[in-house]
């Protein structure tokens, strides 16, 4: 796990598992948090049921949920109105296929868009099955209509696809291994300026480094970096470029629950 300072985040927010504590006790620890100006939040595997929620939300819970639980979209929808009620978020992430080929009791594609425009935030792999760019850019728009966001982690090769949901508004995450040359660094470059227009960013982890020029010209380009290794020897050519930055904060909705989280 890298450093924290090196991810540049802060964690106002303490996070329990439906498995490992109880509503009642639950309920406590928001009280007992809010007191002292922090959060709780919850990772939901399947357990609590909608009238646990529906208590839960009116203490503002933040709820961190997946196709993993095993939740229907019109289980999701209606926790999210909870939610929504109570002041609270859901930050929901969909790994696995969606549109005809969702799983018995998990949502499917047109469940995502309503969820999306219902103000719940989507999180969305390719790493498990292809996305469609078009259908991305479709939940994108749901989610903006929703003031929710729809955010990307894309596996493998970069394609134009990413530039196309760049301008439809997405925060999207890549890893250094997407990049295989300098047509590619221009494609993110250009995905990350687009972005911007619509108030996100491109996010790219850096587990390692292949090429120092690709990455000081994405710095340029104002792409956000995650530095996934440890700070470099003074005599790096890195140390320069982990300066410039350094200071970059991300936000909690801007990753599923750790910045570092790349399915």
């Amino acid at each position: 796990m890298p450093h924290q300072d090196r991810a540049g985040f802060k964690k106002k927010e303490v996070l329990f598992r439906d498995d490992q504590i109880d509503p009642l006790r639950l309920t406590d620890e928001i009280r007992r948090l809010g007191k002292r100006g922090r959060k709780a939040a919850l990772l939901d595997t399947g357990l609590f049921g909608l009238d646990e929620f529906e208590w839960l939300a009116k203490k503002g819970l933040r709820l961190y949920t997946s196709d993993e639980a095993g939740r229907s979209g019109s289980d999701l929808l209606q926790i999210g109105e909870y939610i929504g009620k109570g002041g609270g978020r859901i930050y929901y992430f969909h790994n696995g296929a969606w549109e005809g080929e969702a799983a018995p009791g998990r949502p499917s594609f047109t469940d995502l868009v309503n969820a999306g425009r219902s103000g719940i935030d989507i999180h969305v792999s390719n790493r498990e099955s292809g996305r469609d760019p078009a259908r991305l850019c479709e939940l994108a728009r749901a989610c903006r209509e929703g003031r929710a966001w729809l955010v990307y982690y894309h596996a493998g090769p970069v394609s134009a696809g990413i530039e196309d949901l760049a301008r439809c508004g997405a925060w999207i995450h890549l890893t250094e291994g997407c990049l295989s040359g300098a047509e590619d660094v221009l494609i993110v470059k250009d995905a990350a300026a687009a972005a911007r227009r619509r108030g996100f960013n491109v996010i790219l982890h850096v587990p390692s480094v292949r090429d120092v020029t690709w990455i000081r010209d994405l710095i340029e380009a104002r792409v956000l970096i995650i530095w996934e290794t440890p700070p470099s020897d003074y005599r790096s050519p890195l140390r320069e470029l982990e300066a410039k930055s350094k200071k970059v904060r991300l936000k909690s909705r801007m990753y599923y629950l750790d910045p570092t989280f790349l399915p």
